[in-house]
C-alpha cells in the first residue's frame, strides 16, 4: 500500500496498515517486504478473526505435538526429552503470538510471517527429532501452507509450499543415506505429500481471494446501502411536506416530522416503531379508504385526496403505490396544508400580477410619451395645416394602441375558466380556416387523425385561441399553397392542435420569451396575444408550446398538447 493511502487510512482512524513500526527509518523497506508476501496488508475485521482462529489451532496442535513427546518418553522413545523441550517452547511461542493477535492488529503482517515461519521451524525441527517413528507429523505442514495461501500472496504460498517441499525430500534423502531401510519409498511418499501440499496451498490461496473480493463487494455495498439511507433520512426529514411509508397492511413504516405535527401522530418519528400506527385511527380514516381502494384496484393514483385531520385543519394526501418492493408493496403518501398550498398560489398570482404590472406600466409609457411629445409640438406656433394633422393622427394612432392593451389586458381579466364542454373541434376548424383562408384559397390545409375525435373545451375560448394562432401564421407565412397547415392529432380524444407554417422559424434564443406578457417583434402588436392564449389553454388542462419540425424544410408550429387527453391506443 502507498506511503500516502497508509497515512490517509491511519488519519480516518480505520484499520491498521500492518506495520508494527512505521516512524522507524527502515520502515518503508519493511513494507515493501511484507507487501511482497502478505496480500492486504491492512487487515479487515473477518481477516484478523480467522487469524485468531488459526492461532487458537496452533495452539491445540502444540499441546498435541507435547503430549505425542511426553507418550514417546514414556513408552520409551529416543530423544523425548529433547522433543518435549522443542514442544514447549513451540507452545510458548505461540501462546505469546496468539496473546499479541487478541490485543492488537498493530504489525498484523509481520504477525501473519512470524507465524509461518515459526510454524516452519518448528515442525522441522520436531521432525528430526522424532526422526522414523514420526511419519504421521508430515502433516503437521498444514497449517504454514494453509496460513500463506489464506493470508499472503501467490509467491509467498508458492514458496512456503516449496519450502515443505523441500524439507520432506531431505528428510527422505537423509534416510537413503543409511537412517533406515526403504527410504525409496519414504522419498516417493514426500515428493506426492509436498504435490499435495503445492496443491493445497493454491487452493487456498485462490478461495481467499474470492473470499476477499466478496468482502469487499460487501463493504462497498454496506457503504453504498449505508449512505443512502443517511442520505434518504436526511431528505425526509427536511421536506417540507409530510411523508409516510406504508406497508401492505396500512401500517406505518416510517415518517418525517411534518407528517407527525400534520396528523397528531404520538412521538417523534425516532421513537415510532414500525407498524405502531396504522390508518385505523379516526383521524386518518378517509386516507386510509383511499389507499385501500388505491391498492384493491391496481391503478394509477388519482387526484389528491382532502380531509380533515384531528384538530380540525384541511389536508390533502397524494398516495404513491410501490408495487414491486421486496416484502412486499407499499404506499408513499405525500401530506399537504390547504392552508400553505393556499399561501404559495396566491404568493405566486402576486408575483405573476407583478410582472404583469410592471410589463404594463413600461408598455403604456411609450404610447403615452409620444402622445405628449404630439401634443407639445402641435401647441407651437407656426405649425402648417398638414403638420398639425400629422400630430393629430400621431395622437390617434397612439391611443389606439393604449386602447388595444387595455382591452387585451380586460379580454385576460373577462377570461375566467368556464365549464369544459366535450366538443368536436373539427367543425370549429372548418369554420375558422375558411375564413382565413378565403383570401388566398388553398393557403391554410386543414388534417385531422380522426375527425370526429372529441376535446374538453370551452368554444369560444378554443376559438380565441385558434384564431390568435393563424394570425400569427399569416403574418409569417408564404402566400404558396399550404404554407399553413392545422392538424389535429389523437383518437379517439384529442391528443394535439399544431398550427404550422413555413415561414422563418422563432430563433432559440426567443423561445423562452415568446409567451411572456408584452414580447412582441411586431410594431403594431400588444405582445399579448400567445400569453392570453397560453392562459386559456392551461385552464382547461392543456399546453401551449412552440418547436420546430422536419417537413423538408425546418417548420415552427404552435401546439396546444392536452395533458389530460389519455395516448393512443
Amino acid at each position: 500500500m502507498p506511503a500516502r493511502a497508509e497515512r490517509a487510512a491511519a488519519e480516518a482512524g480505520g484499520a491498521d496498515s500492518g506495520f508494527a513500526f512505521e516512524d522507524l527509518p527502515h520502515a518503508r523497506a519493511a513494507r515493501s517486504l511484507a507487501q511482497r508476501l502478505i496480500s492486504g496488508t491492512t487487515p479487515s475485521r473477518e481477516r484478523v478473526r480467522s487469524f485468531r482462529v488459526l492461532g487458537a489451532a496452533r495452539l491445540v496442535m502444540g499441546s498435541i505435538l507435547l503430549g505425542w513427546f511426553v507418550l514417546n518418553l514414556l513408552s520409551g522413545g529416543g530423544h523425548g526429552g529433547a522433543g518435549i523441550a522443542m514442544a514447549a517452547l513451540y507452545v510458548v511461542v505461540v501462546l505469546g503470538q496468539w496473546m499479541i493477535s487478541l490485543r492488537t492488529t498493530r504489525g498484523f503482517a509481520w504477525q501473519v510471517l512470524s507465524a509461518v515461519l515459526a510454524d516452519l521451524f518448528a515442525f522441522t525441527v520436531l521432525q528430526w527429532i522424532a526422526g522414523r517413528s514420526a511419519q504421521e507429523l508430515l502433516l503437521s505442514y498444514t497449517l504454514p501452507v494453509l496460513a500463506a495461501g489464506v493470508w499472503g500472496t501467490l509467491r509467498f504460498t508458492l514458496a512456503t509450499a516449496a519450502l515443505v517441499s523441500l524439507l520432506l525430500l531431505a528428510q527422505a534423502l537423509a534416510g537413503l543415506s543409511g537412517w533406515h531401510a526403504g527410504g525409496e519409498l519414504q522419498l516417493l511418499a514426500s515428493g506426492f505429500v509436498g504435490v499435495a501440499y503445492f496443491a493445497m496451498g493454491i487452493l487456498a490461496w485462490q478461495l481467499s481471494q474470492r473470499l476477499v473480493r466478496q468482502e469487499q463487494r460487501a463493504r462497498s455495498s454496506e457503504l453504498r446501502a449505508s449512505r443512502q439511507l443517511a442520505i434518504n433520512r436526511h431528505v425526509l426529514l427536511e421536506h417540507p411536506d409530510g411523508v409516510l411509508v406504508l406497508d401492505g397492511r396500512m401500517r406505518v413504516e416510517a415518517a418525517n416530522p411534518a407528517a407527525t405535527n400534520l396528523l397528531g401522530m404520538p412521538g417523534t418519528p425516532d421513537e415510532l416503531a414500525p407498524g405502531a400506527w396504522d390508518l385505523s385511527n379516526p383521524a386518518l380514516a378517509v386516507l386510509g379508504d383511499a389507499v385501500r381502494r388505491l391498492a384493491g384496484a391496481g391503478t394509477r393514483p388519482g387526484s389528491p385526496l382532502q380531509f380533515e385531520s384531528i384538530d380540525g385543519v384541511r389536508l390533502q394526501a397524494r398516495v404513491q403505490p410501490l408495487r414491486h418492493l421486496p416484502g412486499g408493496p407499499a404506499y408513499v403518501v405525500f401530506v399537504q396544508d390547504m392552508r400553505d398550498i393556499g399561501n404559495q398560489i396566491q404568493q405566486d398570482k402576486l408575483a405573476a400580477l407583478g410582472r404583469l404590472v410592471a410589463a404594463l406600466a413600461h408598455e403604456i409609457r411609450n404610447p403615452l410619451g409620444a402622445i405628449a411629445h404630439a401634443n407639445e409640438l402641435a401647441a407651437e406656433h407656426g405649425l402648417s395645416e398638414t403638420q398639425r394633422l400629422r400630430m393629430s393622427e400621431l395622437i390617434s394612432q397612439n391611443v389606439d394602441r393604449l386602447n388595444r392593451i387595455v382591452e387585451d389586458v380586460l379580454d385576460l381579466g373577462r377570461a375566467g375558466a368556464r365549464s369544459p364542454v366535450t366538443l368536436q373541434p373539427m367543425r370549429l376548424l372548418r369554420e375558422v380556416v375558411a375564413e382565413f383562408d378565403a383570401a388566398i384559397p388553398g393557403r391554410i390545409v386543414l388534417d385531422a387523425e380522426d375527425a370526429q375525435a372529441t376535446l374538453e373545451f370551452d368554444p369560444q375560448q378554443l376559438r380565441r385561441v385558434v384564431v390568435n394562432l393563424l394570425g400569427n401564421a399569416q403574418r409569417f407565412a408564404s402566400r404558396e399553397p399550404a404554407a399553413i397547415r392545422v392538424t389535429l392529432r389523437g383518437t379517439p380524444r384529442v391528443r394535439e392542435l399544431a398550427v404550422a407554417n413555413d415561414g422563418p422559424v422563432v430563433a432559440p434564443t426567443l423561445r423562452t420569451q415568446i409567451f411572456e406578457p408584452f414580447f412582441t417583434t411586431d410594431s403594431r402588436g400588444t405582445g399579448l396575444g400567445l400569453y392570453i392564449c397560453q392562459e386559456l389553454c392551461s385552464r382547461y388542462g392543456a399546453r401551449l408550446f412552440y418547436r420546430v419540425v422536419q417537413r423538408g424544410q425546418a417548420q415552427g408550429e404552435f401546439v396546444i398538447g392536452v395533458v389530460s387527453a389519455p395516448q393512443d391506443a
